[in-house]
C-alpha cells in the first residue's frame, strides 16, 4: 500500500477514534436508546442518497467514458472518497483525490481528475440552491436564528462567492490551457502542464455536454433533498415527529451549516450545535436537536466506517495486482 494510502487511513481510524471519544456517551446512549431499531431504516435509507450522488458523478465523465464505467464499482468508490471526506482534515479533498486512484488506470489522468472536478462543481451548485433556498426561507418566513443569521449571510455569500472564484479561474486559465494542450501533445508532461490539461478536459466537457452538467446539479440536490427523508425519520423515532415541510427545511439549513464549517473533520462539534439553533429556531425542543445531531452523527459513522473498508479493500487489491 503507498505512504499516501497508509496516510489517509490512519488519519481516518484518529478522527473517528476522537469523534467516538468526543460524543458524551451518556447523552450518545440516551439517543440511540430513544431511536432503538430506528436505526436499521435511519442508516439504510442514506443508501438512496450514495445513488444520487454517485449518479452526480457518473454524470461528470464522457458518455463514452461513463458507459465503462459499472455504477456499482463508482459507488463503492463514491462511498469510500466519502468516508475520506468525512475523517480526514482536508477539506473535503483527501476524499476526492482517493477516488481519481481508484478509478481505472486505463482513462488518461486530465479525464479522471476531470470527472471529479466537474462533480465538484455540480455539487457545489447543488449546495449553493439549497443554501439560498435555507436563507430566503429564513427571511421571509421569519424564522428567528438569533446570532446565526450573521453566519447564514456569511455562509451564502462565501457558497456564492466559491462558485465565481471557479468562474474566474476557468476564464483566466482558458487561453493557457488551450496553448499548453497543442504545444505539449507530443511531449512528456510536467505538473504544470498536467494541471493545464485537467482544466482543459474539464472546460471542454462543460461547453460540450450542458445537458449532463444540469443533470448531474439535479442528481446531487435530489441527494441534498433526500436528506429530508432522514430528518423526518429522525424526528419521528426521537418521538417528537415533525411535518415533511419542517423536514425538508430542517434539512436545508443543515446543507447550509454543513457548508460554512465544511473544513471541520467529522463535523466535530458543529453537527449538534447547528442542529440544537436550527431545532430551536424553528420552535422545536432544542434537546431534540442535539438528540438529532448524536443520531446523525452515528449513522454519518456508521457510513464512513464502511467507507474506510471499501477503501482499504480497493488498495489491496490494487496492490496485489501490482504484484
Amino acid at each position: 500500500m503507498k505512504k499516501f494510502e497508509i496516510l489517509l487511513l490512519t488519519a481516518g481510524l484518529l478522527t473517528l477514534a476522537l469523534l467516538i471519544k468526543h460524543l458524551d456517551a451518556a447523552t450518545a446512549a440516551a439517543a440511540a436508546l430513544a431511536v432503538g431499531w430506528g436505526f436499521v431504516p435511519i442508516i439504510g435509507q442514506e443508501l438512496g442518497a450514495h445513488i444520487l450522488n454517485t449518479l452526480g458523478w457518473k454524470l461528470s465523465f464522457r458518455p463514452e467514458t461513463s458507459a465503462e464505467l459499472p455504477f456499482l464499482s463508482l459507488l463503492q468508490m463514491r462511498i469510500a472518497g466519502d468516508g475520506l471526506n468525512y475523517l480526514t482534515p482536508s477539506a473535503t479533498l483527501a476524499g476526492e483525490i482517493a477516488k481519481t486512484t481508484m478509478l481505472d488506470k486505463r482513462h488518461a489522468l486530465e479525464e479522471r481528475v476531470s470527472s471529479v472536478a466537474v462533480s465538484k462543481i455540480t455539487q457545489l451548485a447543488a449546495m449553493v440552491l439549497c443554501s439560498l433556498f435555507a436563507i430566503a426561507t429564513v427571511f421571509s418566513c421569519g424564522v428567528k436564528m438569533g446570532g446565526m443569521k450573521q453566519q447564514l449571510i456569511g455562509g451564502g455569500w462565501l457558497l456564492l462567492g466559491l462558485l465565481a472564484l471557479i468562474a474566474f479561474i476557468e476564464i483566466r486559465a482558458g487561453r493557457e490551457a488551450n496553448a499548453a494542450a497543442e504545444n505539449t501533445a507530443s511531449q512528456k508532461k510536467t505538473l504544470l502542464e498536467k494541471f493545464k490539461a485537467v482544466d482543459l478536459a474539464m472546460r471542454t466537457f462543460l461547453r460540450a455536454y450542458p445537458a449532463r452538467t444540469m443533470l448531474s446539479t439535479l442528481a446531487f440536490l435530489g441527494a441534498y433533498i433526500w436528506g429530508a427523508l432522514e430528518a423526518y425519520m429522525i424526528c419521528y423515532f426521537l418521538g417528537e415527529p415533525v411535518a415533511p415541510v419542517t423536514a425538508l427545511l430542517i434539512e436545508m439549513l443543515s446543507v447550509l451549516m454543513d457548508g460554512i464549517f465544511f473544513a471541520v473533520p467529522a463535523k466535530t462539534g458543529t453537527q449538534e450545535a447547528t442542529k440544537t439553533a436550527i431545532f430551536s429556531a424553528l420552535g422545536l425542543n432544542p434537546a431534540t436537536g442535539f438528540a438529532f445531531g448524536i443520531t446523525r452523527h452515528i449513522r454519518e459513522i456508521a457510513w464512513a466506517g464502511l467507507g474506510l473498508l471499501l477503501y482499504y479493500r480497493h488498495s489491496a487489491a490494487a496492490k496485489k495486482i501490482r504484484a
